[in-house]
């Protein structure tokens, strides 16, 4: 440590720029509070030099000791789902919506899914299936030509299809850790782009479609993913002739969902439920 003061120029220690307490300040930052509010404090070089010449306690190497930025929580709004004011903080899981960015992962996890949502009903008729006659075509010898025997093989008119596609299933395996690994990375790209609305309560007065409207308008969302902790069937009916919403319980909510809105408006009840079941 002492060698690293050494290389530390006083005058960095002693007047820290306004950007890096803004960036503490920030929600992107790793900074805890405490750690945040000492940047604010200033400190020179000779401090350093001496409490780390003179003899420390075990207490004080104990609040000295830095917390590690993967374990500290964050903090999001709880904002009210029709005006959109914050209303409350919550505390995040840094690990379930602070994850680093994996395109491999997610590219994973997307390819899974939609390998899964084919239907694999395609089928082709082969030569055997296809109508027709099964008489020879022409005599096996004297016409000095070639042998020709079935009217249904591939190379001819109306005939069968050779390899062509039969009814099969299509999804890949995937490991399981791999899966939650794909749901937490979308969470925490989401949070990291300020595009995750965290709110109280999703319900609405009405079923009616221009209800919704207004609110989506009113914020801005033209695309958006709604994630309920149980089935609202006024959300559901005011958002089911709507093409650039989506809406699904807490159990649904995938990849693939995430990925395809812009915006995800998640209530306090599903947070906690996703948090349970991503924890590592």
């Amino acid at each position: 440590m002492a060698s690293l003061l050494k290389v530390i120029r006083p005058g960095f220690i002693a007047q820290p720029s306004a950007a890096l307490k803004a960036f503490a300040t920030s929600r992107f930052s790793t900074f805890t509070a405490p750690r945040a509010e000492a940047i604010d404090t200033p400190t020179t070089a000779s401090t350093f030099t001496s409490s780390t010449t003179a003899p420390s306690t075990a207490s004080s190497q104990h609040e000295e000791e830095p917390l590690s930025s993967f374990h500290t929580p964050l903090q999001a709004w709880i904002r009210d789902f029709k005006t959109n004011e914050p209303k409350d903080l919550i505390q995040l899981q840094r690990k379930v919506f602070g994850a680093p960015l994996r395109k491999d992962i997610l590219h994973r996890v997307v390819v899974w899914q939609r390998d899964a949502e084919r239907q694999g009903t395609q089928s082709t008729k082969s030569r055997g299936e296809v109508s027709g006659t099964t008489r020879k075509a022409a005599p096996q010898k004297g016409r000095g030509a070639a042998r020709v025997g079935s009217l249904r093989t591939p190379q001819r008119r109306g005939g069968g299809l050779a390899f062509g596609p039969k009814p099969r299933d299509h999804s890949s395996e995937l490991p399981r850790k791999v899966q939650d690994m794909g749901l937490r990375i979308a969470l925490s790209t989401k949070f990291a782009q300020d595009q995750l609305v965290i709110v109280d309560d999703l319900s609405l007065d009405s079923h009616k479609t221009r209800q919704f409207e207004a609110i989506q308008r009113r914020h801005g969302w033209d695309s958006v993913l709604v994630v309920a902790h149980a089935e609202n069937q006024n959300l559901w009916r005011a958002t089911s002739n709507l093409q650039q919403v989506d809406v699904a319980v807490m159990q649904e909510a995938d990849v693939l969902r995430l990925l395809k809105r812009q915006m995800v408006v998640i209530d306090r009840q599903s947070v906690r439920y996703l948090e349970k079941k991503l924890k590592i």
